[in-house]
């Protein structure tokens, strides 16, 4: 009974079981041995069992399977007798999945270990009695400690107090299980210096209702705080600077305008993105002009200059514009940046800035500066065309005695319209200029004979022969004129103005009211008193200039 119970035992077990004889042979196997090389039974007796046994040894086995795989069994040897005969017995348990595992967790394990390795985040591990048990080289590059001065010990302790006062219920969290994500702090690294790092714990588990360990991942943040308030002031100059700013991809369409550009050009954002720069175009501007600054953003990565552009309400105003390529890392342009501002209250100063340095504020007139440079120019162009040119200097006669009576107020009323009256006797091309209180000169350039300079001079006599109405009140004023014609009176203008200006002194001393040509090489009887403007004159110059007067 008992030989059949043993035999049904090893018949049906679940670990295989082999008899070996001394000689190396199988004497006896049961089912479970063969399936585990897939074959029967019968196919082992007698044969070589070709594995070592060592009673009282426990090892792992290779084996072969019939379909050529290979599997694992754990093997161990006993000693006994059969019939007076050394025999071995070879339990055999299958453990190839239980390997495969192993094989499965160990490789997982490197893996992890690995990745830890080269991961950019620190990743810490820490047992349950606060011994660090891992330290990959991320943690070693956020806190300074390397592994070695840390892997073993305990977590440095002013880490571990800052964590404490960081993560406030940081143990009950843990407690429950509950894994704190992405905790802002700043922490001090070995060497001192204030971090800022992003913290995410959890519970390593162990046994039932224990904890095994605590990991911990580590993100230096520093760079992105610093680079996120980078970009925040970015966009704050961006929203707020005066000037206006546009972008531009590569192929020139706007990606982006701040609200400068929009309070400028008049155009929304939503109406400028997607378009291209020409929507502002004034057509001023030849395309030369645009093919040069597109050279230069190729050549020199930049162009500054003045551009006139067109505002969506149509009105057209000049911009000093600063453009820039940007590439990106393989030198390649990806971006275009204009920079521009608004130049017209600039022009407009310009101009007042130019109108004060060439004309008289009070009547408008060139001022003795920019009548100087007519002049220069009338001469200039005369010496060329063998014409002639007059020089007139005219002062009004007691001028101060209106101011003196009336006031200044009264007085400059008074140029203003003198110097109206004046300019009304002038061709398109003559110049009147103030040069000053009382004081204006005249050039007349182009001019056949000095008749043309006396039929002006007297024009100049008759206007201002007129009464002026001055703040309710009448007056009359007369102007003296002297008169040099070039090149008969000189050959510059220093000369001519000398002469005429003699020319004028002597109508003073001779009355007033009336116009006098320069002495020189004419007579000393050459002037014509008011009454006398329209009828001939005395001396031979005047006889000349009346048969030439127009």
């Amino acid at each position: 009974m008992k030989d059949l119970v043993f035999q049904s035992i090893v018949e049906h077990a679940s670990d295989g079981i082999v008899v070996v004889g001394s000689d190396g042979h199988v004497v006896f196997c049961n089912p479970a041995f063969a399936r585990l090389f897939q074959r029967a039974t019968d196919e082992f007796a007698g044969g070589l069992f070709g594995y070592p046994v060592v009673a009282g040894e426990s090892t792992e086995i290779d084996i072969l399977h019939k379909d050529g795989s290979w599997g694992v069994a754990e093997m161990r040897v006993s000693q006994t007798t059969a019939r007076d005969q050394p025999v071995f017995i070879a339990m055999l348990r299958d453990i190839t999945e239980r390997k495969r595992i192993e094989l499965a967790l160990r490789q997982t394990k490197e893996a992890l270990a690995a990745l830890y390795r080269c991961a950019p985040l620190g990743v810490i591990a820490i047992s349950k009695d606060g011994r660090v048990d891992f330290w990959n080289p991320a943690a070693e590059a956020i806190f300074g400690w390397s592994a070695l001065e840390v892997l073993g010990g305990a977590f440095p302790n002013h880490l571990s107090a800052q964590l404490n006062n960081e993560l406030s219920g940081i143990d009950e969290l843990l407690k429950c299980g509950e894994a704190i994500m992405g905790k802002e702090v700043r922490l001090l690294r070995k060497d001192g210096a204030l971090i800022d790092v992003s913290i995410s714990l959890a519970i390593v588990p162990g046994e039932v209702g224990c904890a095994a360990g605590l990991v911990c991942i580590v993100e230096d943040i520093s760079r992105r705080l610093h680079d996120a308030e980078w970009l925040r002031l970015s966009g704050k100059i961006f929203e707020n600077t005066q000037e206006g700013i546009l972008v531009t991809d590569a192929h020139g369409v706007i990606l982006m305008v701040n609200p400068a550009f929009v309070a400028m050009t008049g155009y929304t954002a939503k109406e400028a993105v997607g378009s291209k720069p020409n929507l502002l175009n004034s057509g001023r501007h030849e395309k030369t002009f645009y093919d040069e600054m597109w050279r230069a953003l190729a050549e020199d990565g930049q162009w500054r200059g003045e551009i006139w552009n067109r505002r969506k309400s149509g009105e057209i105003y000049p911009e000093w514009i600063n453009m820039s390529a940007i590439n990106d890392s393989d030198g390649t342009v990806s971006h275009y940046v204009a920079v521009f501002s608004d130049i017209t209250t600039v022009k407009e100063n310009e101009e007042r800035l130019r109108a004060l340095a060439h004309f008289d504020t009070l009547t408008g007139l060139p001022n003795r500066f920019l009548f100087q440079n007519h002049a220069e120019l009338a001469l200039a162009q005369a010496a060329r065309n063998g014409r002639q040119v007059a020089i007139m200097f005219l002062d009004l006669d007691r001028f101060k005695i209106v101011n003196d009576t009336l006031g200044h107020r009264a007085g400059d009323a008074l140029l203003i319209e003198v110097a109206q009256r004046l300019s009304g006797c002038l061709r398109a091309g003559d110049t009147l200029g103030r040069v000053g209180g009382d004081e204006f000169n005249a050039v007349l350039p182009d001019l056949e004979n000095a008749a043309a300079a006396a039929s002006v001079a007297g024009k100049f006599i008759d206007v201002l022969a007129r009464p002026f109405l001055i703040e309710g009140r009448e007056f009359q004023v007369t102007t003296s004129i002297g008169i040099a014609i070039f090149p008969q009176h000189g050959g510059h203008l220093e000369l001519l103005s000398r002469a005429a200006d003699s020319a004028m002194y002597q109508v003073k001393q001779h009355g007033r009211n009336a116009y006098r040509f320069s002495e020189e090489g004419v007579g000393s009887e050459a002037m014509v008193a008011h009454g006398q403007a329209k009828n001939h004159l005395s001396n031979e110059a005047s006889r000349e200039t009346q048969g030439g007067a127009q």
